[in-house]
């Protein structure tokens, strides 16, 4: 099979998001579902993977225009990932890889020697293991109910809170759960997010 990874265009917005609604659905790494292409505002890089003419892959870089603007870590200007991922038909074409590799590429002529992989999904986190990847952090991301407290800081005429979306260091989970109501049930339950880097 040919694969060809390039840059998005304009006009491949129906099929990027057909496909991104496939790979959000058996994943764990998205926090919402969207309806139209993200735009960026920062310098960014975003490339898919085509075969037979259908897009089958994708990935999405936002950059820093300073150090820490969007990544974790602050030594340098890195690339965020903020999409990645490829339809479950083409597992074993090497498409991470080469999405990967074309992301490297295009960050470097950009002056970006960093790229920071963050995700909740266990399947991402041990494709990043394999391929190399450094971790450089990880926290848990959670819902819980609000507390009177924090209902009483708002005026509860007008405003109603579900539940607050919320994160904090792993090691601090515990005592979290012990003092608050987290929300354990699918699909609002609690998720280790794991980061990555890769440098070049």
């Amino acid at each position: 099979m040919d694969i060809e990874i390039r840059e998005y265009r304009p006009e491949d917005e129906a099929q990027w998001m057909r496909t991104h609604a496939i790979i959000m659905s058996i994943s764990h790494a998205w926090n919402y579902s969207i309806q139209q292409r993200p735009v960026y505002k920062r310098p960014s890089t975003c490339l898919v993977a085509v075969a037979d003419g259908a897009i089958i892959g994708l990935t999405d870089i936002e950059y820093d225009t300073q150090p820490g603007e969007l990544c974790f870590l602050k030594d340098s200007c890195g690339g965020y990932v903020l999409e990645f991922g490829r339809l479950p038909e083409y597992a074993g074409h090497q498409l991470g890889a080469k999405l990967i590799a074309a992301s490297v590429e295009a960050s470097k002529q950009k002056g970006i020697h960093r790229l920071e992989y963050w995700t909740q999904d266990r399947n991402a986190a041990r494709f990043y293991q394999r391929f190399g990847m450094k971790e450089i952090g990880r926290h848990c991301r959670f819902r819980m109910k609000p507390t009177e407290e924090i209902e009483n800081l708002l005026d509860k005429k007008y405003i109603g809170i579900e539940y607050l979306y919320a994160c904090c260091l792993v090691e601090e989970f515990p005592l979290i759960k012990q003092k608050y109501t987290v929300i354990e049930d699918h699909p609002l339950e609690p998720h280790v997010c794991i980061g990555y880097e890769i440098r070049f």
